[in-house]
């Protein structure tokens, strides 16, 4: 029995060696251990073989990460530790030596930052270092960034370097905002920007190209930065001048987002973003207009990135900012104000809202803000040099854009809410008032010959993306009539030919908004499909007749794009082969249909067996895709 306990004795001490600490912290904490757990006259007895082998009751090799029967299963080897034991909760095998390089890590970042070394003081320990007393304030700066990383043109920067593909790298803005809110101090002017940490192009006018492409794509649906501020700053930081924090930051992160949209160089993007981080907690210093333009253009970069903190939490964040400035709110009569400044605050909350609508309806959540608590009015069409030109300047675009998202917001809260559900007729007249006013929108929307595919294009698919969101399948109108059905046919269309033709000419967005809207119409597309199967079986004419071959140019472009979308984005392929079994399955019962769809297609035989649940499954297929786009990118 002796010789049993002192070999399985052993075999632990074996294996605790390979989790061992540092010589001098394994001391201390040996010392620790002997004052708290003399009284214990023995060890309690520690089962060291892996879950899978014990469930298994199999030998296990004690390989270290993984033993040899989890490589060969091909799970990951985790074990019990004697308090886990208790509530049956593994661990990874090599979690003590993450945890105490994660120590060693933040210990360092301490020392470097406060001079102040903690490694050797005990644990809940008062710290009465030389480092600033209230350095915990700064946390988010230390967070942001404090490697070096190597500058477009070669030069070298003190900015983070991290992959774009490391979350535990990036800033977590609720940290950064939950800090700013327990440490509120007054509001403070910003410090002005080391020159030696800004990022450059290899010239001005590089520099000047690249923003302009920000301004006439991003710029015309998002108009919360000032064009002419933008560019003075510009050339300043290019003449070796000092800016402000929040300027030095919009600068870097602006030029961030327009190097990722306008070329394939993540390198260059993920620098310019990572010299942002270190200016970002200062241009969140003070609850005010500038902040929230930060936190938008982080938002911007965070939807065409795959890295960056959630764009879900950040607009969220930025909404109660908005709200807590009143941007929310129309001004009091008689009140003084300034027009540019006010003018940029509606541009600024506009901005949000548009963004906000666009995500929570993508993603199938609630919005920000009720429209009900919305009084402030729409931003006035003013040119870049402050002179009104309605329906005939840049900012008549977005303008028109936040009308659209009005009218969108309304369809979203009517027909995707929890209420109960009205009679058809009721609903029927809802979709009708819906339509006219969509169609009194695109017909009412301004030609600008300086932004032709903005003024048309850009429109016609914000009108039919409106009218695929009414028609389609919803809570208050689960089993949409005839007539929604047509338009659900002819929209996904729409929509997904709006994305081919941007595909074909080179200039489609590999996102996960534009991920979700391809295939939400190529499953719509299916969906109406299976209403004309079903009213060709029960006798009835089809309900939905569309030109030519539209239907297989529909769901074989949606197989191309998210094919397409698989060789570029992880975790696509899921997706595209849920959507290929779906619409194998839905054809596969259309080429027996009578031929009344598409002759090319038909063919003798009887009818397949098909799961009657497919119609179900398409349905719920919203909400599934919904959560995968949003765990799959932390949404």
């Amino acid at each position: 029995m002796a010789a049993s306990t002192t070999g399985s004795d052993r075999d632990f001490r074996e294996q605790l060696g390979k989790f061992r600490l540092d010589p001098g912290v394994a001391a201390s904490v040996t010392s620790e251990h002997t004052r708290t757990d003399a009284h214990q006259s023995r060890s309690k007895r520690v089962s060291t073989a892996c879950e899978f082998c014990r469930k298994r009751k199999k030998k296990c090799d004690f390989r270290y990460p993984n033993c040899s029967a989890c490589t060969r299963a091909g799970v990951r080897c985790t074990v019990l530790s004697q308090g886990q034991q208790i509530f049956n909760a593994s661990v990874p095998r090599d979690q003590l030596e993450k945890l105490q390089k994660r120590v060693e890590w933040l210990e360092h970042i301490i020392r470097k930052k406060t001079g102040t070394d903690v490694s050797d003081i005990p644990t809940g320990s008062a710290v009465d270092g030389e480092g600033e007393l209230d350095w915990w304030y700064h946390v988010p700066e230390l967070i942001a960034g404090n490697q070096t990383a190597t500058s477009p043109g070669g030069a070298t920067d003190s900015s983070s370097a991290g992959s774009p593909g490391i979350a535990p790298e990036l800033p977590n803005i609720g940290e950064i905002f939950r800090d700013k809110l327990e440490n509120r101090r007054p509001s403070t002017a910003r410090p002005a920007a080391a020159p030696p940490k800004v990022l450059q192009l290899s010239s001005f006018e590089e520099a000047q190209t690249v923003a302009n492409e920000y301004f006439d794509s991003l710029g015309y649906q998002y108009p919360f930065l000032h064009r002419g501020e933008f560019m003075t700053n510009l050339r300043r930081i290019y003449n070796g001048e000092t800016v402000a924090a929040d300027a030095q930051f919009s600068y870097h992160i602006i030029m961030a987002t327009a190097v990722l949209i306008g070329s394939s160089d993540g390198t260059m993007s993920s620098s310019f973003y990572n010299a942002s981080r270190e200016t970002l907690p200062l241009a969140l210093q003070n609850e005010d207009l500038p902040a929230l333009r930060a936190l938008l253009s982080v938002a911007l970069y965070t939807m065409f990135s795959t890295s960056g903190p959630s764009v879900w939490h950040i607009l969220g964040t930025a909404m109660r900012l908005a709200t807590s400035l009143g941007l929310h709110k129309a001004k009091q009569p008689g009140q003084t104000i300034d027009l540019v400044e006010d003018q940029m605050g509606k541009r600024a909350f506009w901005s949000l809202y548009n963004l906000d609508r666009l995500t929570a309806t993508t993603l199938g959540r609630p919005v920000s803000i009720s429209d009900e608590d919305i009084t402030t009015e729409l931003p006035r069409e003013y040119d870049d040099n402050w002179v009104e030109a309605p329906g005939a300047c840049n900012m008549s675009i977005p303008v028109q854009v936040v009308r659209l998202r009005r009218i969108f917001s309304r369809i979203y809260r009517t027909f995707y809410s929890n209420r109960p559900r009205p009679p058809r007729e009721v609903v029927a007249q809802t979709i009708n008032d819906f339509r006219t006013e969509l169609d009194a929108w695109r017909n009412s929307a301004p030609l600008l010959l300086s932004a032709i595919h903005y003024s048309t294009s850009y429109f016609d698919y914000l009108y039919y993306t409106s009218l695929l969101l009414m028609y389609r399948p919803s809570p208050i109108n689960p089993a949409p009539d005839d007539a929604c059905i047509v338009g659900c046919g002819d929209s996904s269309i729409q929509v997904i030919r709006s994305y081919w033709d941007s595909y074909s000419l080179g200039k489609i967005k590999w996102i996960w908004l534009t991920l979700c809207q391809i295939y939400s119409a190529g499953i719509t597309i299916l969906w109406c499909i299976e209403q004309n199967i079903r009213a060709v079986s029960e006798g009835r004419p089809i309900l939905w007749e569309p030109k030519d071959d539209m239907v297989r140019y529909g769901v074989d472009a949606v197989i191309v794009l998210l094919e397409e979308f698989g060789k570029r984005r992880k975790g696509v392929d899921r997706l595209a082969m849920t959507f290929q079994k779906q619409s194998s399955a839905v054809l596969s019962r259309m080429v027996h249909s009578p031929p009344v769809i598409d002759d090319v297609l038909l063919m003798n035989g009887p009818v397949p067996e098909v799961d009657p649940s497919v119609v179900e499954q398409l349905f719920y297929a919203y909400d599934w895709f919904q959560d995968e786009v949003a765990t799959f990118y932390t949404l």
